[in-house]
């Protein structure tokens, strides 16, 4: 009979057995000093390996081991027997049929007589649901990570959208890339239908059928903007199941995103994914919120463009359509808006041919680049216009717009340059009003500032008084007004812009009116980098033994049969009078063309045809009477028209439009 105390031991190690095959525990016991490691039957199933044939050996554990868990593990137990001191560590097991588990191992070393390490005794027991649980926690916390930052992203890009171009490429670009879906096409409802304004990654035959499409349309998009609730198709399988005659080409997985603003529907977005998706909860919520700061977007980007185009409407009528004509001056302006605001502004020009003679030149600016800075500036072009044209002296001409500006209780001041040349004796003066001085480009290469006698800005006070100061425009001489928008910028003063400006105009000394301007206004950005509208006026007093065979005008009367072959032939045979390559008669008759056929089609009045030929391009210039600027459109593959623009901008260098009284011109450049 055993003594009490083995009994003692026996009822402990009992209890401990139960307990290890109640938690489905398995124990070890690694001889350090032999190798032999003796793993129970319960650790041998948690590996999946069977105890009978078990090899004893340490390699066998360290083989089942994930390979990326491998060299982790073999580190820690390492340090446990270097220690003789505790040894934990979970890592996953690669069972014999390829499925993976959780481990968690726990364990001591024991020191021999010695105090050498002798043995590793401990327990490893499965926690592969604790740590499922742990990872879908941590995926789910990463989730909504990357759903707020997305959602900021978002917003971010869509709160410095301005216009619905500007909207829609948030859209189809940062949205579609950070949802990572492959297709995304934005409709916009206008008059009861949907209007596809972008799509990318659809079919052009899928948009052409869609856009226009009724909101009574059973297909998916119209159906979410109808009812104004989002639709998710997380496979094709539901997809058919659902719409089984709208399947929209290849996808795996679609949303349909009603965007609605003020509790009216204002378009939907089409999404189309290559992989199946599972729009939890959580995924179906952001979409949602999107749509919604789409919806809002596309509100605010409405009447931007609404305002815009009111403003820049009001703004080419104010300016002046045609500033040539007279004879021995030679004049060319330019007008360029800024990058804020509206893209409109308060920068105006004129050329005005006076009672006695003589050319008045204008330039302007209003404050601000707003609709309103844009009717100010109105009011003041005309005004100047009526008194110059009244035979007013040129101080008077300024004192009574100032006196107008007052009296018209705006809130709004301006700056005004005025001059007049006498083209016969090339006599004149300026007049200021806290206006950047003009220059003086001479034909010998000299330039010189012309500065004014001071004059208040226009509005501060009714009994201003302006004065003028003479100048003398030589033959080939040019005058050249600017606005402060072409000299002044962040990290320049005006004095160092006009010094600058002075430097372009000099290599341009001797050059005619046109490409003097062109020269000024090279230097400037595109208007993403303009923080200001640009206006330039040139008046060059033409030599008297000067033959202009650089500039050709050709009138396109309305309704006149066969206009476009003689516009066709107009250039042709310019440019080959010009003795010019073929290369570059051929591409220009091909954009005459077409901008002369834009221009009859959408104009009402007579159009303008003009050729000017500068030392190393061509420019192509078509004047008419319509206000709405040309847009480049993405033509459909099906389509038999709208690639008119799409073929100047293949075939020319460059291009561009600029508002010209009650209309626009449009013009194409050729390199020489």
């Amino acid at each position: 009979m055993g003594s009490p105390e083995s009994a003692g031991s026996d009822v402990l190690l009992g209890r401990l057995q139960l307990a290890l095959d109640a938690s489905g525990t398995g124990s070890f016991d690694w001889d350090l000093t032999t190798g032999e490691l003796i793993w129970d039957e319960r650790l041998c199933r948690l590996v999946g390996l069977d105890p009978a044939t078990f090899d004893r050996r340490i390699e066998t554990f360290y083989a089942a081991l994930h390979p990326a868990d491998r060299d982790r593990v073999e580190q820690v137990v390492q340090r446990a027997i270097d220690d003789c001191g505790q040894y934990h560590a979970e890592y996953r097991i690669v069972r014999p049929d390829g499925t993976e588990r959780w481990l968690d191992a726990r364990g001591r070393v024991f020191a021999g007589t010695d105090g050498a390490p002798d043995r590793m005794v401990g327990v490893a027991a499965d926690c592969t649901d604790r740590y499922e649980t742990w990872q879908r926690e941590q995926d789910a916390v990463r989730a909504e990570s990357e759903r707020a930052q997305l959602i900021n992203a978002v917003t971010r890009a869509l709160a410095e959208a301005l216009t619905l171009k500007d909207v829609t490429q948030v859209l189809t670009g940062t949205l579609r890339a950070a949802i990572g879906a492959s297709a995304l096409g934005v409709v916009l409802v206008e008059s009861g239908r949907l209007r596809v304004i972008d799509a990318v990654g659809y079919d052009a035959h899928v948009i052409a059928d869609f856009d226009g499409a009724s909101m009574d349309d059973p297909r998916p998009l119209a159906e979410a903007v109808r009812s104004r609730l989002p639709l998710f198709a997380g496979d094709a399988a539901a997809f058919v199941d659902r719409w089984p005659d709208a399947l929209e080409g290849i996808g795996a997985a679609w949303a349909y995103l009603p965007m609605v603003a003020t509790g009216r529907p204002v378009g939907g977005c089409a999404v189309r994914w290559d992989k199946p998706q599972p729009f939890t909860s959580d995924d179906r919520t952001m979409l949602v919120a999107l749509g919604g700061l789409a919806a809002q977007s596309f509100e605010r980007a409405r009447l931007y463009d609404a305002e815009h185009e009111l403003a820049a409407g009001l703004q080419r009528v104010m300016l002046p359509r045609r500033t040539d004509g007279i004879p021995g001056v030679s004049t060319a302006c330019r007008y360029l808006p800024s990058a804020d605001g509206l893209q409109v502004g308060g920068d105006w020009y004129d050329v005005i041919a006076l009672p006695s003679g003589e050319v008045g030149l204008v330039v302007g600016d209003v404050e601000g680049h707003t609709a309103h800075a844009a009717a100010v500036m109105g009011q003041l072009r005309i005004a100047v216009r009526a008194y110059a044209s009244e035979g007013h002296r040129p101080e008077e001409v300024v004192a009574r717009t100032n006196r107008l500006l007052v009296d018209l209780e705006t809130r709004l001041l301006a700056t005004c340059c005025y001059a007049t040349i006498d083209p016969v004796t090339g006599d004149g003066v300026v007049v200021g009003a806290g206006h950047p001085p003009p220059i003086v480009v001479r034909a010998d290469g000299g330039v010189e500032i012309v500065a004014p006698s001071g004059g208040l800005i226009l509005g501060v006070q009714d009994a201003a008084v302006y004065r003028s100061t003479a100048v003398h425009i030589g033959p080939g001489d040019a005058l050249v007004l600017v606005t402060d928008g072409l000299i002044e910028s962040p990290g320049q003063s005006i004095d160092a812009g006009l010094r600058a400006l002075a430097e372009r105009a000099a290599i341009g000394a001797g050059e005619n009116a046109e490409h003097l301007a062109e020269r000024i206004i090279a230097p400037i950005g595109p208007a993403g980098r303009r923080f200001d509208d640009v206006a330039v006026v040139v008046a060059r007093r033409d030599r008297g033994d000067e033959t202009r065979t650089d500039e050709a005008r050709h009138s396109i009367a309305p309704g006149a049969p066969g206009a476009i072959g003689r516009a066709r032939a107009f250039v042709n045979r310019t440019l080959a009078g010009w003795d010019l390559d073929p290369s570059i008669v051929e591409p220009a008759v091909l954009c005459a063309s077409e901008l002369v056929t834009n221009a009859i089609r959408h104009g009402e009045g007579l159009v303008e045809l003009t050729l000017v030929r500068f030392p190393d391009r061509i420019r192509l210039i078509v004047e008419d009477d319509s206000p709405t600027p040309p847009r480049l459109v993405r033509a459909l593959l099906t389509s038999t028209g709208g690639r008119g623009l799409d073929v100047v901008a293949r075939f020319s260098a460059s291009w561009g439009s600029e508002p010209r009284g009650t209309g626009k011109i449009v013009w194409a450049e050729f390199r020489c």
